[in-house]
């Protein structure tokens, strides 16, 4: 388990400078070839721990999915998982008050997330939440992505990459993960199948 970045000198949001404790990287098995995006660090959670969506009930609750699809090996949500995947952020700062993080301050981060994509040549994508849906399916198939709720669990497809959305942990429902888990299944049972996995 490890961060493929560890900048902590970033000043060009000052707004997140002044608010953060720290700039949260991603974390997890950079050879597993499936990163998970989220939207920004959260202000109980990642902003205490260092690493995304853990501490919170964001994090526990995407965990346990991940212990689900068999990409934890905790079988409770901890604050040092052992994923079996890369799980990193659109925004590497706390926005104040947990607000969504601005366009430009998007922005201002993307590079980070491409650095980390580019070495980490996923396979397989999941954007969590609208802010990320947008990053990720406007980089890679340079498109609108359309609505979170709408594309949440439908695979969309690249020459090389699949792409499965998903509605974020604060507010999916029950028949929401359910569905994600179910897609999400098939899709790691093909890449098994032909050694990706």
């Amino acid at each position: 388990m490890q961060h493929l970045i560890d900048n902590q000198s970033c000043v060009r949001c000052p707004a997140l400078v002044a608010n953060r404790s720290r700039i949260v990287h991603g974390y997890g098995d950079p050879s597993a070839r499936i990163v998970f995006i989220g939207e920004a660090p959260g202000q109980h959670g990642a902003d205490q721990t260092g690493i995304p969506f853990t501490h919170d009930r964001s994090g526990a609750r995407l965990q346990r999915m991940l212990t689900a699809l068999g990409l934890m090996n905790n079988s409770q949500p901890t604050e040092h998982p052992r994923w079996q995947c890369f799980v990193t952020n659109v925004v590497r700062c706390c926005p104040p008050e947990n607000r969504t993080p601005t366009r430009t301050e998007q922005i201002n981060c993307l590079p980070f997330l491409l650095d980390e994509l580019t070495q980490l040549n996923p396979y397989l994508i999941i954007p969590i939440g609208r802010l990320a849906l947008r990053a990720v399916v406007e980089y890679y198939l340079e498109t609108d992505p359309g609505s979170i709720r709408v594309a949440h669990a439908i695979p969309l497809r690249t020459n090389s990459r699949i792409i499965v959305p998903m509605v974020h942990p604060a507010r999916i429902s029950h028949a929401q993960i359910e569905a994600f888990i179910a897609v999400m299944q098939e899709i790691l049972d093909a890449m098994r199948k032909c050694g990706l996995l």
